[in-house]
């Protein structure tokens, strides 16, 4: 279950997650996007959204992509009403975002957040954009 600290709810959460992320998206030149990778996962048990949140749309994981991976666009992450997180990556190609995937897994900047992950919760696609 996630937990949720006194006086918060999950719409104001993602809500705040919504805001931080607006100036990256203004920012961000998403012509150079060919593909979209669309990632759902839950937390851990026990995690709560506060520290999802730092950690998933903190700007550690960002930075990191943006310095260190060929191919990288852009990048948000939300949380839907069910719990369900959201985490929407835009690449160049699939190909770049394919090749991305186990060095991002490998790679100990993203522990922190990849740590809180449950990952049997985990699902990703690509879609091309036209």
């Amino acid at each position: 279950m996630m937990k949720l600290a006194t006086g918060l709810n999950t719409a104001a959460i993602a809500a705040t997650l919504a805001i931080g992320t607006v100036t990256t998206a203004m920012a961000a030149n998403l012509t150079k996007a060919g593909t979209i990778e669309y990632v759902t996962f839950k937390a851990k048990e026990g995690v709560t959204v506060e520290a999802m949140s730092e950690a998933a749309a903190g700007g550690a994981v960002n930075a990191n992509l943006h310095a260190n991976y060929e191919g990288f666009v852009d990048r948000h992450v939300a949380l839907q009403a069910d719990g369900v997180w959201i985490e929407v990556e835009y690449w160049e190609s699939e190909e770049a975002g394919r090749a991305a995937l186990d060095k991002f897994v490998a790679d100990p900047v993203n522990k922190p957040f990849l740590g809180l992950v449950n990952v049997d919760s985990v699902t990703i696609t690509y879609s091309d954009i036209h």
